[in-house]
């Protein structure tokens, strides 16, 4: 599946022209398709009435080859200037084109008392008015299209993206258009990969151009999703003479008083997940708690950050913070983990609520670390609200994890994971039957076991949150997402193993 930015999707078009393509060819071509997809979407069009509501670029060309190609079928079709007369050539010959074969076509800057009585009978409503190219707020009077548009008791199309969304972030605009279905063109945009956090998308549908598969070479893809395909290849295989220690050596610090679960449910899954040998560290006082559930993990002790340099050697792979607690206490072990470490650490939960008094010591860390905060500690390590990390999360984490040069697992319906070099992944599998406590510690354990046994912080991370969320689709259909507790996805998950690999 290939997913590109609107600055890659310039360059592939630009590309396309080396092999026998035009710029119009691209949007006649475009437009077509989009037809295509409404036609089969809504078996006939004949007699419809429909309104292409098309800005002054070339997403509003398309818009015209649309509304030409319906016309052509036999739908009753009117045209919407939303900014008057197109501003590229190309697309003001396509809107002479929808002229000639006499199609009403008004202006929203010269007629606007036209409009509604345009909008009161549609059937069809086709958006045009922005595209990929879109960025920032819709300034007052476009809101009062986009605003008609999504009053009107019709099917709406968005070409591309909706209007008012950003393609690249899914940041959502004020009065942003709420299609009923997206016509992506060529390949999909990061945005598009967001569903569950952009209502506004839609059923989205990826439509061809023509481009030539040649255009895509030498333009980097830093998005993408996984699949089976993708996911079992990298989880190391077993060597015939492995022994515990060769199959990774992970320390989890973990638990505390009235957090014991967390250490249970995150060593568990780390030791369901192929790690050879899981220490678990937890203070003295709930050790008596914590033991009777484990008993294929060994113990240490780590009450204050004298403990951790005994704990830490030989370590592949250390994880921190389920159930920890907050405090100075747990600060200090903390850092002295990020001090003493030279295997990746995971951080999780409180661990990531202790570096909200001062995130930098990440970035001053020697070794490779990954940050795993749902959209809550997100906001408290970037010091700002849920709602601000809500409107465009891809941002927020490829910054974050720009800024502290680690791998960022930002937690939610479709989890993102942002690597320092910007690579961005977009999980697709899932449900809320995840929306438990206690299922960020499973993944944790998974994705930390995985890098103990040898694969990359950042490949681990992307398997690790692929297999829990394709885990608990299973479960989901075994248990039903009400009744479905965060450690039986364990059982999911060893099935999903035996068939792929042994």
């Amino acid at each position: 599946m290939r997913i590109v930015t609107s600055k890659q999707m310039k360059q592939i078009e630009q590309n396309s022209t080396q092999y026998q393509m035009s710029f119009l060819r691209l949007m006649e071509n475009a437009g077509c398709a989009a037809a295509r997809v409404i036609v089969e979407t809504l078996h006939d069009v004949s007699g419809l009435n429909c309104v292409a509501f098309c800005g002054k670029g070339n997403n509003g060309g398309d818009g015209f080859v649309v509304a030409r190609k319906l016309h052509e079928l036999g739908a009753n079709v009117t045209i919407v200037l939303t900014d008057g007369e197109p501003k590229t050539d190309d697309a003001s010959k396509m809107l002479n084109i929808a002229r000639m074969a006499g199609i009403p076509v008004f202006s929203f800057e010269t007629e606007p008392e036209l409009i509604p009585s345009t909008v009161a009978d549609v059937d069809v409503i086709i958006d045009a008015v922005f595209g990929s190219g879109f960025h920032g707020e819709i300034d007052i009077r476009r809101r009062q299209i986009t605003s008609m548009i999504n009053s009107a008791i019709a099917a709406v199309f968005s070409l591309d993206i909706p209007s008012g969304i950003n393609c690249d972030t899914g940041e959502a605009a004020l009065d942003a258009v709420n299609a009923d279905f997206t016509i992506a063109f060529d390949s999909y945009k990061p945005a598009h990969m967001l569903p569950k956090y952009l209502p506004n998308l839609g059923k989205v549908t990826l439509a061809s151009i023509g481009i030539d598969p040649l255009s895509y070479t030498d333009v980097p893809q830093n998005h993408f999703v996984a699949d089976d395909e993708f996911v079992y290849p990298l989880i190391p295989l077993r060597q015939p003479d492995a022994h515990k220690t060769s199959t990774g050596k992970l320390l989890n610090i973990a638990g505390g008083i009235g957090c014991t679960g967390a250490a249970i449910l995150s060593s568990t899954a780390a030791l369901r997940s192929g790690a050879g040998y899981v220490v678990t560290a937890v203070p003295q006082a709930i050790y008596p708690i914590v033991a009777p559930s484990l008993i294929q993990s060994p113990f240490c002790f780590i009450d204050a950050a004298a403990d951790v340099a005994s704990a830490i050697t030989g370590a592949s792979a250390v994880c921190i913070g389920c159930g920890m607690g907050i405090g100075q206490r747990q600060r200090g072990i903390l850092e002295e983990v990020l001090y003493l470490a030279k295997c990746p650490v995971v951080i999780d939960a409180d661990g990531i609520n202790n570096l909200a008094m001062d995130i930098s010591i990440v970035a001053d860390a020697k070794c490779p670390v990954v940050l795993t905060p749902h959209f809550g500690e997100m906001a408290k390590i970037c010091r700002t609200s849920v709602k601000e990390i809500q409107k465009a999360p891809l941002l927020c984490a490829q910054e974050l994890a720009a800024q502290l040069k680690a791998t960022i697992v930002l937690k939610g319906a479709h989890t993102i994971i942002a690597s320092p070099d910007g690579r961005t992944f977009i999980n697709q599998t899932g449900n809320p039957g995840l929306a438990k406590a206690g299922s960020g510690d499973v993944l944790t354990g998974i994705l930390a076991s995985l890098i103990s046994q040898g694969m990359n912080p950042f490949d681990a991370a992307v398997c690790a949150v692929y297999l829990h969320g394709a885990a608990a689709d299973r479960c989901t259909e075994r248990m039903s997402e009400y009744f479905m507790q965060p450690d039986d996805i364990l059982i999911d998950l060893g099935k999903m193993m035996k068939e792929h690999i042994r």
